[in-house]
């Protein structure tokens, strides 16, 4: 098993990483474009409402594929990259900055970016019904000081 734990931290790594490869980029290709949830380091993914709410598909396309290029370096990071888990849970936890009201169905959406992610790094085989348990950890958790977004990868 492993902990993907999406926080500052890591976002601020994989930032530094991002630059070296691109030295004229001004933001970081995963930090959401003008959203309303200015959470610290943008720990949570986009909701489905902010991804909607981007303008066409080719946005969309680019900042869909940021993602699954960050999931594929924290699987490298990490050596989770190749385990080609063919049954596998995903347990998903928030753990918010404040006590705002934040709703599950819209927050969950980010899984389409990390399972992309994992399967493209191997992860997981596929991302289809039968091969994967999904966990939504519904506990309103709050963190001030270390908001962020944490993926336990488990084989079953």
């Amino acid at each position: 098993e492993i902990k993907l734990v999406i926080d500052d931290k890591l976002l601020t790594e994989y930032w530094e990483y991002y630059k070296k490869f691109h030295p004229t980029a001004r933001t970081s290709p995963i930090k959401k474009p003008k959203g309303k949830d200015k959470t610290k380091g943008y720990v949570h993914i986009m909701t489905t409402n902010e991804f909607t709410s981007l303008s066409g598909r080719i946005v969309q396309n680019n900042y869909k594929d940021a993602w699954k290029s960050f999931v594929l370096w924290a699987a490298k990071k990490y050596k989770f990259e190749n385990w080609n888990l063919e049954k596998a849970r995903i347990t998903v936890s928030w753990y918010w900055e404040n006590n705002r009201r934040h709703d599950i169905d819209n927050a969950s959406f980010c899984l389409k970016f990390i399972l992309d992610g994992l399967v493209a790094a191997h992860t997981i085989i596929d991302d289809k019904f039968g091969m994967l348990e999904i966990v939504l950890d519904c506990e309103h958790r709050v963190d001030k000081n270390n908001p962020r977004t944490e993926f336990l990868i488990e084989e079953i």
